[in-house]
């Protein structure tokens, strides 16, 4: 494995990271607030908000890592039938599909996140924040997302090249 595959790889694995110390705060936070509500009617003001804009950063975070590590959903019903080669045609229409639909979501996630920046659009709830901020995550996830599909089929023909967990 190269440099440029070692860090990219570190990339994921820090990005991964960052979503697991906001799932963590998430975690540690709800039950703190509903014991402020509770016992003191008190609570921490935007930690909803805070945690809607975290849970999805946190899910665009981990989203590329997943899949390098094959820990996504899959349905492989019918390709667990298949043998040798025609295994490995249906793993790289997989992969073609994949990076197919991961550039069509960068696509549009690069012109939403431009056209906030643009229009200079603010999101105003508890938190008075610039919209690109929230929508920024997209579109590095998802180019990510492509760079992993391209790795595997450069990568013996598009086989699945990483079972383990």
């Amino acid at each position: 494995m190269g440099r440029l595959e070692r860090g990219f790889d570190a990339v994921l694995r820090t990005m991964a990271r960052l979503a697991a110390i906001v799932f963590a705060c998430v975690a540690a936070l709800i039950p703190i607030d509903l014991v402020l509500r509770n016992a003191f009617d008190a609570s921490i003001y935007g930690l909803l908000d805070a945690i809607e804009y975290g849970l999805l950063a946190a899910t665009f975070l981990a989203a590329p890592w997943v899949l390098s590590i094959n820990a996504h959903v899959s349905v492989d019903l019918f390709v667990a039938l298949l043998a040798g080669r025609a295994r490995r045609v249906a793993d790289m229409l997989a992969n073609l599909v994949g990076a197919g639909a991961a550039a069509v979501f960068l696509w549009f996630a690069v012109v939403a996140a431009a056209q906030s920046v643009e229009r200079g659009t603010m999101i105003r709830t508890a938190f008075v924040i610039p919209e690109w901020w929230v929508l920024a995550v997209a579109p590095v996830s998802m180019g990510l997302i492509l760079v992993e599909f391209a790795r595997r089929l450069l990568r013996s023909g598009g086989a699945n090249f990483r079972t383990g967990r």
